[in-house]
């Protein structure tokens, strides 16, 4: 067995790292993989017999838009219990720290014993005085002490903990005149700001799927563009699918940039892809040519960074939002709450 670990700089949450881990993980040869989002880093364990490193490097590359550095050679991995029991068993620094911890403990229970005992001792010292005094003296002490009783209503009731604040509910003004999926007068709306060359967008899209389906008329999908500036071609996408709904075939075309991604994106694409929607070609070309929604398309993005959006896929769910490509069953949960309230 062989074992590498990767350095991958762009991760952006949890949901990144088991992606990039179930990837791995599915690779023939591949005995297992751990990807952590807060250290960046993955370690695979693998035969070479079955698969290169380089294999496994392209497979995090092509993940998503890594930065992707290779920390630690190729080593020989085995799995020897005697090397488990030696990692398991502690060193004598360690062990010299433990004997000085419980020393420390063990003063400071001493000392907690005898103060208890001081304290016991000093009561009843105290208490033989008071009563020792004349009976008329003992209960004077007594009224006075009664007097000095704080009541119930001198004590102050205990309030309920202020549960956290929560954060506040995104707004939007959605008409007919937004990219609209499923009915218009549904309960709960999906807002998703997307990006079509986003390979997590990519993933996303049958999940959203799979909820309208599931969901019929109770949910709503409104698309919105977020190109992400580090995707070349992604702006273009954004553009593209705007003419393609100045002909009446949006969703059309969403779909059609979604199923291609894998092979990627050019101009010479979009326009194919038009005609075979059967599109004015000449009319699609024109205006992607012309740049014609481009404003259009970074309006969107300058609403999502203003509501909070920082990545790609962004989803609010009635105003709540849900960052990255979780899965059906994380909405699921959400929508079944909103729609039992």
């Amino acid at each position: 067995m062989q074992k590498i670990k990767f350095q991958i700089k762009g991760m952006r949450d949890n949901s990144c790292a088991a992606l990039i881990e179930e990837s791995l993980k599915n690779l023939d040869g591949v005995i297992n993989a751990k990807v952590n989002f807060n250290s960046q880093k993955a370690v695979v364990i693998y035969g070479r017999e079955k698969i290169t490193a380089d294999d496994l490097y392209q497979t995090v590359k092509s993940a998503g838009d890594y930065q992707v550095f290779k920390i630690e050679n190729e080593a020989e991995y085995e799995e020897r219990p005697d090397k488990a029991e030696q990692d398991e068993s502690p060193s004598l620094a360690e062990k010299e720290e433990r004997r000085s911890g419980s020393s420390k403990i063990m003063l400071f229970l001493g000392f907690l014993v005898s103060f208890s005992l001081f304290s016991l001792i000093l009561n009843v010292v105290l208490l033989n005085k008071v009563f020792s005094n004349d009976s008329s003296l003992s209960a004077g002490a007594k009224i006075v002490q009664k007097q000095n009783l704080p009541t119930d209503n001198s004590q102050p009731s205990p309030s309920a903990p202020t549960p956290p604040p929560t954060a506040p509910l995104v707004q939007f003004e959605i008409t007919k005149d937004n990219h609209i999926r499923g009915d218009f007068n549904a309960p709960i709306t999906l807002v998703e700001f997307s990006d079509f060359e986003c390979p997590f967008c990519e993933r996303h899209y049958p999940t959203l799927s799979q909820i309208l389906d599931e969901y019929k008329g109770k949910v709503r999908l409104v698309y919105k563009h977020f190109p992400l500036g580090f995707h070349p071609n992604a702006q273009k996408a954004a553009e593209a699918s705007e003419c393609a709904d100045e002909q009446g075939k949006f969703w059309e075309y969403h779909d059609k940039l979604f199923a291609n991604q894998p092979n990627g994106y050019s101009l010479e694409k979009f326009k194919q892809w038009a005609k075979d929607l059967g599109l004015n070609s000449g009319k699609f070309d024109a205006c992607l040519d012309s740049g014609k929604f481009a404003q259009k398309v970074q309006a969107d993005y300058q609403e999502g960074a203003q509501k909070g959006v920082n990545g790609t896929p962004a989803t609010f769910v009635n105003g709540q939002l849900v960052s990255g490509a979780v899965p059906y069953g994380s909405f699921k949960q959400i929508i079944d709450d909103l729609l039992s309230q």
